[in-house]
C-alpha cells in the first residue's frame, strides 16, 4: 500500500489466491478495503491479480461487478494478461473510481513472468504543496521469505491496520 498524499489516492496492491475463499475475499477483504478508502476521503486504484477472469461470464465474476458498481469503481483493464500457450485470461487488473478519467490503458510484456504488466494512465488533478517523504523497503533474505510465506495465505488484517495508522 502506498498513500500519494499529495493527490489524494491510496494504491494498495491486492493478491487472492486461487486456493482462497472468495466470499471470504470479495466481502471481507476487497469490499472492506474499498470502504476503508472511501472512509478517508481517499480514491484507489486497486491493483493485483485478483485469480479470476474478467473474460468469462459467471457467478464470481458478477458478484464482483455488482461490488465494484456500488462502489462506483471499475476495472479499467480490458485485454488478458495472462497468456500460456493454450489460455488467455484477464484476472490482474487495476480497480479505479468510474468518474477519474483515465487517459489510456496498457497491457505490456515485461519478459519477467506469466502474466503481463498493467499501465494506467489518469488524471490526478492539481498536486498539493506538502513536505515529501520517501519510504524504503530492505530486501534480506528474511523478508523475502516471510513475503513468499503471506503470499501463501491470505493476510487482510496487517493491510487494514495500515489503512487504519497510516503506515507504508
Amino acid at each position: 500500500m502506498t498513500e500519494l498524499v499529495d493527490y489524494g489516492y491510496i494504491i494498495v496492491c491486492v493478491y487472492r489466491s486461487p486456493d482462497g475463499n472468495f466470499f471470504i475475499f470479495e466481502k471481507k477483504n476487497l469490499e472492506l478495503m474499498i470502504q476503508k478508502i472511501q472512509s478517508r476521503n481517499k480514491k484507489p486504484p486497486l491493483c493485483g491479480d485478483l485469480n479470476l477472469n474478467f473474460m468469462v461470464n459467471n457467478k464470481k465474476l458478477q458478484e464482483l461487478q455488482n461490488l465494484l458498481e456500488n462502489y462506483n469503481v471499475m476495472n479499467t483493464v480490458r485485454s488478458p494478461t495472462r497468456i500460456t500457450p493454450s489460455t488467455e485470461s484477464l484476472i490482474d487488473v487495476i480497480i479505479t473510481y468510474k468518474d477519474i478519467p483515465v487517459l489510456s490503458t496498457a497491457v505490456v510484456d515485461l519478459g519477467l513472468s506469466d502474466h503481463l504488466a498493467q499501465i494506467v494512465e489518469i488524471n490526478i488533478g492539481k498536486k498539493n504543496r506538502r513536505t515529501k517523504t520517501v519510504v524504503r523497503r530492505q530486501f534480506t533474505c528474511n523478508s523475502i521469505e516471510e513475503f513468499k510465506h503471506l503470499l501463501s495465505k491470505d493476510v487482510w488484517n496487517d493491510v487494514y491496520n495500515c489503512l487504519d495508522v497510516n503506515c507504508s
